[in-house]
């Protein structure tokens, strides 16, 4: 993330329309119109005042009269990434002319992996990286457990050669994917990955949007439907999750674990689930992410500031894995009566 001080300037129009034209008289009085534009936008379409139980009128209250007492763009810029860090949400974000993301909130992520150690276990059993080390397969352990490991959800992932890896497994008594170190990505590969694995038409989620004037208005809750191939690996699957895991690889840890054949293993994953429908430009080329979809598991319970917790958590310690140890993957492989693993 950078740390270059950020020129927030006026809201002007989203990539789907136009909001209010902005201030165009020079400082007093340029700041808390800016201010002004920034609340109402979020005001009329961010979706997560629900989740978070935030009286947004009430933040209006706390930070509108700093506006006007702002003088530097500088300030301006720092008054806004307050009142939108309130929010708490991974997903609103500030992206520079670079295009660099810049949060507004930065959550704490307890990793329970390490790429060193796992390779050490993965290099033995022939493990090979497929388009350009996004995701790689082999056959582990002494039971030849087929592995999958996905680092990104990229929109380029090849699900003939994926099929090519799958369909030679179906009848070996189980397998695990290993996603734990995925942030998310593309939710197109999530959904064609998934599907290998659903024998009949299944609800792998809910999603709702923002509607209406009122800051607690949504949409009911829509299905988002898992529906069979010819074809599914219908025996025990392991996803091993963790708290890397944000969109849309939580929708495949969510998909997934409504399957009757699945188990997730690890931590719970990150709880960042409020997707935005586009970027709103601000002037000399940034912009700003407001979320206006969120997505529920099938029980309506939310996922964002939640996360989806696994069915069988297993520590991993920072000790563990400066003894060359992954708790996790061993787990994956007792849990399927398989030989555990040595590195």
């Amino acid at each position: 993330m950078s740390t270059k001080t950020i020129a927030f300037l006026t809201l002007l129009t989203l990539s789907m329309g136009c909001i209010d034209s902005p201030a165009t008289t020079e400082p007093p009085g340029q700041y808390a119109s800016e201010f002004q534009l920034v609340w109402d936008l979020f005001d009329s379409e961010y979706v997560g005042f629900e989740v978070k139980c935030i009286d947004w009128d009430a933040v209006h209250d706390l930070y509108g009269p700093l506006a006007d007492t702002v003088t530097s763009r500088e300030g301006m810029t720092t008054l806004t990434l307050a009142m939108l860090g309130t929010l708490h949400d991974y997903h609103v974000r500030l992206i520079d002319p670079t295009f660099t993301q810049i949060l507004t909130y930065s959550p704490d992520i307890l990793h329970n992996y390490d790429m060193d150690v796992l390779m050490t276990y993965l290099e033995p059993w022939g493990f090979e990286w497929m388009q350009d080390s996004t995701w790689g397969y082999c056959l582990a352990g002494p039971d030849s457990i087929p592995y999958f490991v996905i680092t990104a959800w990229s929109p380029e992932f090849n699900i003939s050669l994926f099929d090519d890896l799958l369909q030679p497994s179906l009848g070996r008594p189980g397998l695990v994917i290993d996603v734990r170190m995925n942030p998310g990505g593309s939710e197109v590969p999530v959904d064609n990955v998934v599907r290998r694995f659903v024998d009949e038409l299944r609800v792998g989620y809910l999603w709702q949007e923002r509607i209406g004037t009122g800051t607690h208005d949504l949409t009911p809750p829509e299905p988002h439907e898992l529906h069979p191939r010819t074809w599914s690996f219908g025996n025990p699957v392991i996803v091993l999750a963790g708290q890397t895991n944000a969109d849309a690889c939580e929708e495949f840890v969510c998909d997934m674990a409504e399957l009757p054949q699945v188990a997730v293993m690890g931590d719970t994953t990150l709880g960042a689930m409020d997707w935005p429908a586009g970027y709103w430009q601000l002037p000399d080329n940034w912009y700003v992410t407001c979320p206006s979809r969120t997505v529920l598991r099938p029980d309506t319970t939310y996922i964002e500031d939640t996360g989806i917790p696994p069915d069988v958590y297993v520590e991993a310690t920072e000790a563990d894995f400066a003894a060359g140890i992954d708790p996790v993957l061993e787990a994956a492989f007792t849990h399927l009566g398989a030989e555990p693993p040595v590195p």
